[in-house]
């Protein structure tokens, strides 16, 4: 701080001490300026280390509002819970509604039951009960074709989901497409899902640049589609990710329980989270969920997070009982609820999220 020395003013001529005071007055005014700017260059750091604490790039914060609720709805540390029930008892599944989502789902079918699941929540303002809906937004039935299927939960997600480019048959999936794209605009609500096979690559018959449009688009008939992209998983994100308008927020991304998966390859790792980098979106990897009678594959990537920005450690999933089990890899009801609890009770901490009041 500035040390100011001032004459004695009685021992002054009254002219001369009114000259003297004046012209102290500009050195207090420097003096505080000083101190001034040396407090806002202290918020402005305090600011800046804020926003990198989270995922070592700048992010949006917005204020709280009913955010605690949130942050509270899943447990922080899992570590020292051993039982599914435990687990359950410690949720709250009564959580506020978020507002100005915009997440991308990229992954297999587990990655495609968290989407619906969190579709379904928001396209009902904030509720987890299906009632008779459950089977279908948890588990296709095999007596159903998948085009049937596709069809099927894109009606319950009307209007929000207005595109589905959607086409499989039978059980190829070197030809499947899956993608997805929801919108509720009362709160702004994004969510995008994008199918990925292990090292199948991404295949759409979308133009990114339209997507946005909300056009009624459910495409089940290949005869007649061209496909547009064909991608591995860094082609995917540059080419398409990237390019959609607005730009996602986040990029949750998994496909584990795939041995033949491209994620095993450190170089594919780097790049994935080196192109989410350069557009501003925040990588968000999704550990493997926990099969009912583990396998040993492939499916452990704990290196991705180290690289990602936010390591979505579902570990927990291991504590699922069986009947909670829809066969030895997907679930029932309300395992997909507690993902997404999870997942929005973690944004919610590093408050990159924001809710309704």
């Amino acid at each position: 701080m500035m040390m100011l020395s001032l004459l004695p003013i009685q021992a002054l001529h009254p002219q001369g001490r009114r000259r003297r005071r004046l012209a102290v007055i500009p050195i207090i005014l420097v003096a505080l300026s000083f101190i001034n700017l040396q407090e806002n260059n202290r918020r402005n750091q305090a600011s800046v280390t804020d926003s990198y604490k989270h995922h070592n790039k700048f992010v949006w914060e917005p204020p709280p509002r009913r955010l605690d609720s949130l942050r509270d709805a899943f447990p922080n540390d899992v570590s020292n819970i051993t039982t599914y029930q435990d687990l359950h008892g410690l949720v709250n599944f009564d959580i506020p509604m978020p507002h100005d989502l915009n997440i991308v789902f990229m992954g297999d079918s587990l990655t495609r039951y968290q989407y619906l699941d969190l579709a379904f929540f928001l396209s009902r303002n904030g509720t987890w009960d299906r009632e008779d809906h459950d089977e279908h937004f948890e588990i296709r039935d095999g007596k159903m074709s998948w085009n049937t299927f596709f069809t099927l939960t894109n009606e319950m997600l009307s209007p929000f989901e207005n595109l589905c480019d959607c086409s499989r048959f039978g059980k190829n999936k070197d030809t499947a497409r899956e993608n997805r794209y929801f919108y509720e605009p009362q709160n702004n609500n994004r969510l995008t899902y994008l199918l990925k096979f292990g090292h199948r690559p991404f295949r759409s018959s979308w133009d990114v640049s339209y997507i946005n449009e909300h056009s009624d688009s459910l495409v089940n008939d290949p005869q007649n589609v061209d496909i547009a992209q064909t991608l591995n998983w860094t082609e995917a994100i540059e080419d398409f990710v990237c390019k959609m308008m607005p730009r996602p927020a986040f990029f949750v991304f998994n496909s584990g329980l795939w041995a033949d998966d491209e994620l095993v390859e450190v170089d594919v790792q780097t790049k994935i989270v080196q192109s989410l980098s350069n557009c501003n979106i925040i990588s968000v990897y999704k550990t493997t969920t926990i099969p009912m009678i583990d396998e040993p594959k492939n499916h452990n990537r704990d290196e991705m997070c180290q690289l990602a920005d936010i390591c979505y450690n579902v570990s927990w999933t291991g504590l699922v009982t069986p009947d909670k089990h829809a066969d030895n890899v997907h679930f029932t009801p309300p395992i997909y609820s507690m993902l997404n609890i999870h997942l929005l009770s973690m944004l919610a901490s590093g408050e990159v999220l924001a809710v309704n009041s």
